[in-house]
């Protein structure tokens, strides 16, 4: 039988046609997309008093620290009234992105971030320094994010207002602190500490300690003027 004897220019017409016809995942410059998913996926926030959204990303795709990441949630958690920023303590962003990973699908609504110390009535408050934030997790009891937040953040200050929307969350603290505060609900039967009290880390000065809840505006257009001073 007689060998069938190919051109050289044929041959190698061939190996370079099955060269092109490589897989991608093969090919040395495959876009990255294509050969990882990102680890660390931004987190959908929404400041309901500004009626504005921010996909929040603290880390790049290798988990190093981004850049901008602090500049930007500085400017997100500014103050409602006035505009005016604070620069925010980098352990609340990571905390913020904790609780976006660990309910996931769940945007984060936030009602109160920095406040000058007009808008708040605690003299201690940490909103003062930009290191306290009320929010509320979309579709999750505030029962449940406040058992968490406990048992995952030390030291904190975590406070539950049972007849509001929000919970707060601040990290500026040399150990736990927890209180209730529940406006005019009456304390359980038989207890007579005023119900703000209550609370296995909850210390006697409230005031020193805790923040006061915060008001809120119905999710709608940003206010064009502060509404606290009159025209």
């Amino acid at each position: 039988m007689q060998a069938l004897i190919f051109p050289l220019w044929l041959a190698v017409l061939l190996a370079s046609h099955g060269r092109v016809l490589a897989p991608a995942k093969h090919r040395a410059g495959a876009p990255a997309a294509a050969r990882h998913k990102a680890s660390y996926p931004p987190a959908e926030l929404y400041a309901v008093n500004l009626n504005e959204s921010m996909r929040y990303r603290p880390f790049d795709d290798a988990g190093h620290p981004r850049k901008n990441a602090d500049r930007e949630l500085t400017h997100f958690l500014r103050c409602w009234h006035t505009g005016k920023q604070h620069r925010v303590d980098n352990r609340l962003g990571r905390a913020l992105y904790q609780v976006a990973r660990h309910f996931p699908g769940h945007r984060l609504e936030i009602f109160s971030g920095f406040r000058p110390k007009k808008y708040c009535t605690r003299e201690h408050s940490r909103h003062l320094t930009a290191s306290a934030i009320d929010f509320h997790v979309a579709g999750v009891k505030n029962e449940a994010l406040i058992g968490w937040l406990r048992a995952t953040f030390h030291p904190a200050g975590v406070g539950y207002y049972p007849n509001g929307v929000h919970v707060h969350l601040d990290l500026d603290r040399a150990r736990d602190t927890y209180w209730i505060d529940s406006g005019d609900t009456p304390a359980p039967k038989g207890d007579v500490r005023p119900l703000s009290a209550i609370g296995d880390t909850a210390p006697d000065a409230l005031e020193a300690t805790s923040d006061e809840p915060v008001e809120m505006m119905e999710p709608s257009e940003p206010p064009s003027g502060d509404p606290a001073i009159p025209e």
